[in-house]
């Protein structure tokens, strides 16, 4: 009788373990994950992703395949991502300051943070200004004394950027005259401050390092410079000029349907649990600098931090919209 009462119990156990969150989180997933990529093939997102689902993939237990979407600063590949069914099978890749800002400026037809969550933030990559080695601008000062007396070109990706937003805020601090020209890609906008095309750059200190033997650091928009070796010591705005500025840079990060975390708590969970054991991972370190990025910038937030990121740039966007607008 008791053999049988006991195998009637864990016969009850495994059902309502079947059933229940518990054997939906162990169970998922049970297929491939697709990742939405909002922009092209071959930048750095694109390798930052996947060197962080080789890890990502044995935690998880599944295989990851990318798709990239590429159009309207990211719009195409958002409004995909949030067409697609709610059921955690489908993530986002994305870089929270510059789709929150084209977000902000573009209003598309989705809604956040009603429509999706930023569960994971892998690093953080802080935007700069620099020159050219030969340039006649040694530092931040000699540029901006310059541009109080002409104006000043600046070369930059695409205009609703972290890395305009950031320009346009010095001058307008500082009563410089920055006309920033968007080239359509980091490529091309680093292209033209390297040719001295343009007078400077303003972009992500990641883009740009591996030039430091023929470029000059002259700013770096965030509260503390924890990259002094690799940015030749540029100073942070306060230093440079006692001026309190936000940090602005990129922070590539993961997204899910908020529905996900509604209606499948349970592989919403395993999602943020295994994304978080990837992070402490010593193998995404080489995987990381396999992919040509140093470890410095590995830099962890979880959704909490994440959504206050995003809901910080989000405000920061709308305060200066006209800014970006190019109106003031």
């Amino acid at each position: 009788m008791k053999k049988l009462c006991f195998k009637a119990v864990a016969l009850a156990i495994f059902v309502i373990m079947a059933f229940s969150g518990a054997g939906l989180a162990y169970n998922f997933p049970e297929r491939n994950i697709d990742v939405i990529v909002p922009i092209a093939e071959g930048g750095a997102l694109d390798r930052a992703v996947r060197a962080f689902t080789n890890v990502w993939s044995e935690h998880l237990g599944t295989t990851f395949q990318s798709s990239f979407h590429p159009g309207a600063s990211g719009e195409v590949g958002y409004r995909l991502f949030t067409g697609r069914p709610a059921d955690g099978y489908t993530l986002l890749a994305g870089n929270i300051g510059p789709e929150i800002l084209m977000y902000a400026m573009q209003n598309p037809d989705y809604n956040f943070p009603e429509d999706f969550v930023y569960f994971g933030t892998m690093d953080s990559d802080p935007v700069v200004i620099w020159v050219h080695r030969d340039s006649p601008f040694q530092t931040i000062h000699d540029l901006i004394e310059a541009g109080q007396q002409r104006m000043i070109t600046i070369s930059t990706s695409r205009f609703p950027h972290p890395a305009t937003l950031a320009a346009l805020l010095l001058a307008r601090e500082t009563g410089a005259d920055f006309n920033i020209i968007s080239y359509g890609g980091g490529g091309p906008a680093r292209i033209a401050a390297f040719t001295r095309e343009v007078d400077a750059i303003t972009t992500h200190l990641s883009s740009s390092y591996d030039l430091s033997d023929e470029i000059r650091f002259l700013i770096m928009f965030n509260y503390e410079n924890h990259w002094r070796d690799i940015s030749n010591n540029a100073p942070t705005p306060m230093e440079a000029f006692n001026l309190d500025l936000p940090s602005l840079g990129a922070n590539r990060a993961w997204a899910v349907r908020r529905e996900v975390k509604e209606n499948y708590p349970e592989r919403f969970q395993r999602l943020v649990d295994t994304f978080q054991q990837t992070m402490n991972d010593p193998r995404l370190i080489e995987e990381w600098e396999r992919a040509g990025f140093l470890s410095s910038f590995l830099n962890m937030l979880n959704e909490e931090e994440s959504m206050a990121l995003a809901m910080d740039t989000l405000r920061l966007a709308e305060e200066y919209r006209d800014l970006m607008a190019g109106r003031e």
